[in-house]
């Protein structure tokens, strides 16, 4: 595994309209950024992400998400403003071992820009570095953009069995 400053680096990411972006680990510092980012996303964006129209991460959910024991959290600003966070990855740790779990939360003025593809296939990569054979993410059916970000992935076909679907992409 690298060391905590290899970890810490920043992954550059170029988007589809050549804006440059920067994803890196959170720190506990993030909150205030992170709670702004849920304020400007709107209710339908953190619908798709929580799977509810939650405003803003609790105290004790921010905690989970930085917690070290139970996964990684990045969060992506642009490279002129590293103080104004655009989007958050999450790969956790699931109870079945190897498998980890993948969520993003991209504000909705950067969506559509191929930041939701470029930071999945980055957390593929901290998912592997972070020892996982297996990415699983529950994704709302009607969530297209998200469905087409894990096809990418090379997810498995899935079929709409209810309004959750389980995905599972071996990485």
């Amino acid at each position: 595994m690298p060391d905590a400053g290899a970890r810490r680096t920043a992954h550059p990411i170029t988007l589809t309209d050549g804006t440059s972006t920067r994803t890196r680990e959170v720190t506990p510092d993030d909150l205030g950024p992170v709670q702004a980012l849920h304020r400007r996303c709107s209710p339908g964006s953190r619908a798709l992400r929580y799977h509810s129209g939650k405003p803003e991460l609790s105290v004790a959910g921010w905690r989970l998400l930085t917690d070290p024991e139970r996964g990684t959290t990045l969060v992506t600003t642009t490279a002129q403003r590293m103080d104004h966070i655009i989007a958050m990855t999450n790969v956790m740790r699931t109870d079945r071992q190897g498998v980890g779990e993948f969520a993003v939360l991209i504000e909705d003025a950067w969506q559509s820009k191929g930041l939701g593809t470029a930071l999945a296939a980055h957390a593929a990569d901290v998912a592997r570095r972070d020892g996982h054979h297996t990415l699983t993410a529950a994704v709302a059916a009607g969530n297209a953009p998200m469905l087409h970000v894990l096809e990418r992935l090379d997810a498995p076909p899935v079929h709409a069995g209810g309004p959750v679907l389980d995905i599972h992409i071996p990485l």
